[in-house]
């Protein structure tokens, strides 16, 4: 299945013609776009003749439909990341039952990072080959394998068996990580875009938020029977997994309501990149223009340790917690849950509504680190005073502020890295920032061990603090904004110069 787009410059002019886009009108006596498309049918022979959309109708367009696109994305990313912190948020409960160490559960939630790390790159390929349709469909299906085979590990001797039905669950979400900032880009307009990518985001956040605060109320350390209640968790999540999968199949096979993206381009950059007769480039060679890009390299660094700090709490929340509050289990799921609803949600709403508006990268991205290491102290501080009603206040606060760094990301790399396709850049992204998750978990475990918490807290707040110094070397150098600009920029020029033409 494939769509081959061809766009044709008329050499006429057309007077009096109009392209809305944005809070502005602009006029155009310039070229009219003649938009062909080819579509392979389920049940229909390939029509190799190019349907000829009128000039009339060719322009700049958002549709209502986008949000139905959205609602499908954002259902079945909330299933896959369900399934990150289900393991570790109750890691006290499972090394006990299946007589593990504290690394093999954290192992259940890098596994996801190890996936990426390693499939990106296909994965990367194979979203730009084929349509979103197909990796809706895929990444739900590998979640439902995933989900299906953990019913098999309440045995305490198969944790082997949680570590292979958790690797599916992350094979599917390489795909789903992949694509939130090329969604929000095909559907969306140059106005909205960076809320569509937060809206987007949110998806997989509510996913980690019910992962976290489900297992703890399922699987407690007193039950007398702790493989039961491991059993019943999967058998809820293969039930949630089963209908979401009938649901995005159905809806790609019977009523084919998920578009891959929609007849014509919502912005001025969306537009620009249909616009050419050339073959489009390899990922291999997208990474080698990447690598080149000096301002995503610090992007990169700074993004990926930022992220990668902020993933590797979440994986070792337990033990920090546990440590000063032996009896948390059950604060730990609820925190965890109010951190990531606050930042994940809240705060990327917020942060990709100042973007949209804005367009201050480089100041929204040091602000949030800034206060981000600022919330982190205040963190420390409730461990220390042992202050459980103030980590229900603190923590959330840090995760306001931590959380919304991955959408700031992904929306920073689309501007310093266009027109290289988004699935590629914001992969880089994601491989770099769980790369150095899996970094930070395991060195900050090993940190607690050999020189204790206060240290390790040292250590965590001092690489914080380094993140905004290296954004504060990235140049104010935002394409993507420049390539709609320039389009709107170019037109209006042409309207005015027609429009002082003496008759």
């Amino acid at each position: 299945m494939y769509d081959l787009l061809m766009l044709c410059k008329l050499s006429s002019l057309v007077e009096k013609s109009h392209l809305l886009n944005g809070p502005l009108g602009l006029s155009t006596d310039v070229i009219i776009w003649c938009l062909s498309v080819v579509t392979r049918h389920k049940d229909k022979k390939m029509d190799t003749n190019m349907e000829v959309i009128p000039a009339s109708e060719v322009t700049i367009k958002v549709y209502k439909y986008r949000w139905v696109a959205m609602f499908i994305f954002c259902l079945f990313t909330i299933i896959n990341f369900m399934q990150f912190l289900q393991f570790t948020i109750i890691a006290n409960v499972v090394t006990k039952y299946y007589g593990v160490k504290s690394f093999a559960v954290d192992l259940t939630g890098l596994i996801f990072f190890l996936a990426f790390i390693l499939l990106f790159s296909p994965i990367s390929y194979l979203i730009e080959k084929y349509s979103l349709k197909v990796t809706a469909v895929v990444s739900t299906g590998l979640t439902l394998l995933g989900n299906l085979v953990k019913l098999l590990c309440a045995d305490p001797n198969r944790f082997y068996v949680v570590l292979i039905g958790q690797a599916f669950c992350a094979i599917g979400q390489v795909y789903m990580m992949s694509i939130p900032s090329k969604f929000a880009s095909v559907w969306f307009g140059a106005n909205e875009v960076s809320t569509a990518c937060a809206i987007a985001v949110l998806g997989t956040q509510l996913g980690a938020a019910i992962g976290s605060v489900v297992p703890p109320l399922i699987v407690k350390k007193t039950d007398k029977d702790v493989g039961e209640s491991l059993r019943n968790m999967m058998i809820y999540n293969a039930i949630l997994s089963v209908v979401v999968f009938i649901i995005v199949a159905a809806l790609f096979t019977f009523v084919l309501v998920f578009r891959s993206r929609p007849k014509l381009p919502p912005s001025q950059s969306q537009l620009h990149l249909l616009d050419t007769n050339q073959e489009p480039p390899s990922f291999l060679e997208n990474f080698k223009t990447l690598i080149k890009n000096r301002d995503f390299l610090l992007l990169l660094l700074s993004f990926g340790l930022f992220n990668g700090l902020w993933n590797s709490f979440g994986i070792l929340i337990n033990t920090l917690y546990i440590n000063y509050f032996p009896d948390g289990e059950s604060d730990v799921g609820v925190i965890t849950l109010i951190a990531i609803i606050s930042g994940g949600c809240i705060g990327s709403l917020v942060f990709g509504l100042i973007l949209d508006k804005t367009h201050q990268f480089k100041k929204t991205a040091s602000g949030v680190m800034l206060l981000a290491s600022a919330t982190f102290i205040s963190v420390v501080y409730t461990f220390l005073t042992q202050s459980r009603i103030g980590t229900y206040i603190t923590i959330p606060i840090f995760g306001f502020f931590a959380a919304s760094g991955l959408v700031i990301s992904f929306e920073y790399s689309l501007e310093v890295t266009y027109p290289i396709p988004e699935s590629v850049s914001c992969s880089i992204l994601n491989a770099t920032a769980f790369l150095f998750a899996i970094i930070c978990s395991v060195t900050l475990e090993w940190l607690l061990d050999v020189i204790g918490y206060v240290n390790s807290f040292i250590i965590v707040l001092a690489a914080l603090l380094l993140c905004p110094v290296m954004i504060f070397f990235i140049s104010s150098n935002l394409r993507r904004r420049d390539a709609n600009l320039a389009h709107q920029n170019n037109n209006l020029a042409t309207s005015i110069s027609t429009e002082t033409i003496p008759s």
